[in-house]
């Protein structure tokens, strides 16, 4: 390989990994914070929901159609966009003073969900022989984002206001884009010049968007409502037109075959399920942590900044098993690892339902959930998913599994936002302990129910093709 493009590919890999840490940081940062905009905007904690179940709606609605051009058109290209589109996201989060428009910088940070199967792409045309490693490398430098943006976020917020919780993080990424165009121009892959299938786009997205806000609004509209049937039919018309369409084009937006191998479906089911059940804990932790102990009998009455304390070692020690887990699933496969973290997650869930009345209740419990459990199980899932498909089907991959833990997420956090909403105090008008206990309890389980599956997620690496393909490429160079 020439100098000049190795060096072009270490600049494209240093610039990829600050960008993902940058935006990993600006999705994470309304997490601790979430009591005090609460409070702030005045809202009650089925519309706090609502924040976090936009960014993750829209990051399941968009992902596919963003992974589909980052594979056709080249990942790179794709990231810088995508960036400035997360720039709007959080100038507008960062000024907005009332829930509408807060929504709306949400659903535009929510693009920068689809970061992480573009990142995918991108390091599959840079480092295809170390794609395992690779994946524990961004996963973990999106983790340290989120570690940074979790941390950060109380004391800006406290210090000075919630407008610098997403304004710093803005500003670098707005500065890493500009730096990216440069430092990517010359790594980038040619484009390809097949036609993107946006007739399928559009029936996706709209299948996809029915679904999901009908998830998200089941809690308010009730099962049997006209507003969840209208969403329900919207979801079948837009799904049944999409297979249709799909099965026509030459040039597909998702190739039909590849949502029934083995590796794609079973990672779905796992992400999907356990989306639900670690998006309950993800929710319930900050709440539990908020709340005033002289009024509820219970809490901690943690403001922003010590919220981001608690939550810190987990997310701390998550930045470690990213890599860690790409080394661990060459030597044991990605089932041996994804049904490891199933068990430790769940473990940790249960703890926090018995144990939630100190604070190394809480770090404990954090740490093998969010820190390990999760951590381990959602990278071992991607490679799995990965190693399943062809190389040019890499986004799109990832992005299915993307969508089912979008949407598992968006309905863990509404369901719980209804157990806490459902279990209030009459007196104090406030979640009650056993409602807390509850969540965590159908957390555990939820979590624990892939395990039925796991045995269909891929056991193996296939890392011989990677490499044999990575050396052809490099031949013809």
């Amino acid at each position: 390989m020439p100098e000049s493009r190795s060096g072009s590919k270490a600049a494209a890999i240093f610039v990829l990994a600050a960008l993902t840490v940058a935006i990993g940081a600006l999705e994470s940062m309304p997490i601790p914070a979430l009591p005090l905009i609460q409070r702030e905007l005045g809202l009650d904690p089925a519309q706090a929901a609502l924040l976090t179940t936009t960014l993750l709606l829209t990051g399941s609605v968009t992902m596919p159609i963003i992974a589909k051009l980052a594979d056709a058109r080249g990942g790179l290209r794709v990231l810088v966009a995508l960036s400035w589109c997360i720039v709007v996201g959080g100038a507008v989060s960062a000024f907005a003073g009332s829930l509408p428009l807060m929504v709306f910088g949400q659903f535009m940070q929510g693009l920068g969900i689809a970061v992480v199967p573009v990142s995918f792409v991108v390091v599959r045309e840079l480092f295809p022989e170390r794609m395992a490693v690779a994946v524990g490398v961004i996963t973990g430098c999106f983790t340290v984002g989120g570690g940074v943006g979790v941390l950060s976020a109380g004391p800006l917020a406290d210090a000075w206001s919630r407008r610098w919780m997403f304004l710093l993080p803005t500003l670098l990424v707005t500065v890493l884009a500009f730096v990216a165009q440069f430092a990517f121009r010359r790594a980038a892959r040619p484009g390809s010049a097949a036609r993107l299938d946006w007739a399928g786009a559009v029936l996706l997205a709209g299948a996809l968007a029915a679904l999901t806000l009908n998830l998200a609004w089941i809690p308010q509209n009730g099962w049997f409502s006209a507003p969840t049937g209208i969403l329900l039919v919207l979801t079948l018309v837009f799904g049944t037109a999409w297979v249709v369409v799909e099965r026509r084009v030459a040039d597909p937006m998702v190739d039909l075959r590849m949502l029934g191998r083995r590796g794609v479906w079973s990672s779905s089911v796992v992400a999907a399920v356990l989306g639900v059940g670690y998006a309950v804990p993800y929710f319930l932790f900050p709440q539990l942590l908020a709340m005033p102990p002289s009024v509820a009998g219970f809490g901690f009455g943690a403001s922003a900044s010590v919220i981001s304390l608690y939550l810190f070692p987990a997310v701390a020690v998550a930045v470690l098993v990213g890599p860690v887990t790409g080394l661990l699933v060459r030597r044991v496969g990605s089932r041996a690892v994804v049904a490891g973290g199933l068990v430790v997650t769940g473990c940790g869930i249960v703890f926090a339902a018995f144990w939630h009345s100190a604070p190394w209740h809480i770090v404990v419990s954090m740490l093998l959930t969010i820190g390990l459990g999760v951590g381990a199980a959602f990278t071992a899932l991607y490679t799995g998913v990965i190693d399943a498909v062809e190389a040019a089907d890499t986004g799109v991959a990832t992005a299915i599994n993307g969508i089912a833990r979008g949407i598992g997420l968006s309905l863990g956090v509404q369901l719980s936002a209804v157990i806490i909403s459902a279990g209030a105090d009459p007196s104090t008008h406030l979640p009650s302990e056993a409602s807390f206990r509850t969540g965590f309890f159908l957390s555990a389980v939820l979590v624990l129910i892939p395990l039925a599956v796991v045995r269909f997620v891929p056991g193996s690496r296939a890392v011989a093709g990677l490499v044999r393909s990575a050396k052809a490429r490099e031949a013809t160079h």
